[in-house]
């Protein structure tokens, strides 16, 4: 008689297990349908996603191989034109930013200062990419330079950190310093932007050449 107890307690707990399952069930079940499918399609999203950016990246690839050729072929229109598609479909990518600095050089060779400024000034401000950030500083400095606006030049290369520029950002305040005459201090810029650059390289002859024209002015 015990054992029947024993078996009716079991089967009753069994009983009342099962119907709070069902229970439970009944009660949130279909959430966590709802949450099984919208999890499935968000990893389906988050894929396709992907796919989506690959492809973009391949067609700006593609399009900015196009604008060097034209570069190459002097089809300055052509050139223009394939930036203008790079900046205005691929803004996302970092060919939308070579594209705003293939624009700014286009302008400066066109004496068109101001709207090299404002692609210049884009990469600066918006670039996901420091060092593309910190490249069109640089070349922001160099126009302020030709525009003789030492101010706006000084207010640039104010810029901290330097991410890795140091020798550029040095060079050109040597270069402010000597538009100002000021010798001392364009000297001992460029020997700063001497040390920390590559030795022989090109940008390193340029420095012993600027170097030494300060030198040459302050021994007379």
């Amino acid at each position: 008689m015990a054992k029947e107890d024993q078996n009716t307690s079991i089967h009753f707990a069994e009983d009342e297990q099962t119907e709070k399952i069902r229970h439970w069930w009944k009660k949130n079940g279909a959430a966590i349908i709802v949450g099984l499918v919208l999890g499935v399609g968000s990893v389906a999203g988050y894929q396709g996603w992907g796919v989506y950016q690959a492809r973009q990246a391949e067609a700006a690839s593609d399009l900015y191989q196009t604008m060097l050729r034209n570069l190459e072929n002097e089809a300055r229109t052509q050139v223009r034109e394939s930036a203008d598609q790079l900046i205005s479909k691929y803004s996302s990518t970092a060919y939308a930013d070579a594209a705003s600095l293939m624009l700014a050089r286009l302008d400066v060779e066109a004496g068109q200062l101001e709207q090299a400024g404002h692609h210049l000034g884009r990469v600066m401000d918006h670039s996901k990419d420091s060092a593309m950030q910190h490249v069109a500083r640089l070349r922001l400095v160099t126009l302020a330079l030709d525009q003789g606006d030492l101010k706006w030049a000084d207010r640039l290369l104010a810029s901290q950190p330097t991410g890795g520029f140091e020798s550029r950002y040095d060079e050109l305040r040597g270069d402010v310093f000597a538009v100002r005459n000021d010798l001392n201090n364009a000297r001992n810029a460029y020997q700063s932007a001497l040390e920390n650059a590559v030795v022989g390289s090109v940008a390193a002859q340029i420095l012993e050449r600027k170097l030494n024209s300060v030198r040459r002015v302050d021994d007379r």
